[in-house]
């Protein structure tokens, strides 16, 4: 990606940045951090510029590691998920066999069952013509 110059303004400062990302990309995250600052040090007029700075940083810093740790506790849940799919998947893939196997044991009964009434009936008729 190519790099890009950029010029954000941030506590009445003008920065020139080089970065690879989109232009409007970076001038939104200098402006989000100017107003950061500005309601930092609006809430504390004796907080420096830098001081301000550095409150700021470790906000994102907090955002971004609670951002991380829900991102992780995401995927943890994700992996769970899937763990689930692919165990109830292997179920209905068994139950499934299980099925089939059973309907060839049922083909199996109802072939045998009709067998016996056969032998059944030509039993049945040899024991009447002997009376």
């Amino acid at each position: 990606m190519a790099a890009n110059k950029v010029k954000i303004n941030i506590a009445g400062a003008e920065y020139s940045i080089i970065a690879e990302d989109d232009v409007k990309y970076v001038q939104s995250l200098g402006k989000a951090l100017d107003l950061r600052m500005a309601n930092i040090m609006k809430a504390n007029s004796r907080i420096s510029t830098t001081q301000a700075a550095i409150l700021a940083a470790l906000d994102y810093a907090d955002e971004a590691h609670k951002s991380t740790l829900t991102a992780d506790r995401l995927r943890d849940q994700i992996k769970d998920y899937l763990d689930d799919a692919s165990s109830a998947k292997s179920k209905a893939d068994w139950a499934r066999h299980e099925t089939e196997n059973m309907k060839k044991e049922v083909e199996g009964l109802k072939a045998e069952n009709e067998r016996l009434r056969q032998e059944l009936a030509a039993v049945l008729n040899t024991i009447s013509e002997k009376k």
